[in-house]
């Protein structure tokens, strides 16, 4: 049984204005983050000059990196790479803003390498090998498997033949 629950003289689950209200609700939805979006673009398109110098600045080898993962996508799917070098022209502002933001990964990166790599005076740049040496291994002793298989209990009582047998045939 299904109840539904009406607070003065409205259903609790139905939108201000039905089908209409919720079209309405969609299209300004739609329209603000439009204009949300644009003052966005315009704001970075003003900063976009300093973000790629601030990239450059911050870690420098953001840019050949972005130049080899797009030359190893153009090397797989020639087309996913020419609409990603599109995307990045179109959007230059949101474009800068991403090399912005992967270059103070790389760095926070870094950092966190640095911090964890010598916690106990440990670094891989000082890291010593040992000669190589071959070791003889032998198997390990495992149990004896029987080689004959034990013959069947003798005794066992038979089933009654089943009358439906005869439709599986």
């Amino acid at each position: 049984m299904i109840y539904q629950y009406n607070f003065g003289g409205r259903n609790v689950n139905q939108f201000p204005g039905g089908g209409l209200g919720c079209f309405l609700f969609a299209i300004l939805l739609i329209v603000g983050g439009y204009y949300l979006l644009q003052g966005l673009y315009y704001l970075l398109l003003w900063a976009a000059p300093a973000l790629l110098i601030l990239a450059a600045i911050i870690n420098w080898r953001v840019f050949p990196d972005t130049l080899k993962n797009w030359l190893r996508t153009m090397e797989s799917s020639p087309v996913s790479g020419l609409i990603s070098l599109a995307l990045a022209i179109l959007v230059f502002p949101f474009f800068s803003l991403y090399l912005f933001l992967k270059a103070l990964g790389y760095r926070k990166l870094e950092q966190m390498r640095r911090e964890f790599g010598d916690r106990d005076g440990y670094t891989r740049a000082e890291e010593e090998f040992t000669d190589f040496e071959e070791i003889e291994s032998t198997p390990k002793s495992s149990p004896k498997v029987e080689e004959e298989i034990p013959p069947p209990p003798p005794d066992t009582p038979k089933k009654p033949q089943n009358p439906y047998d005869s439709y599986f045939n």
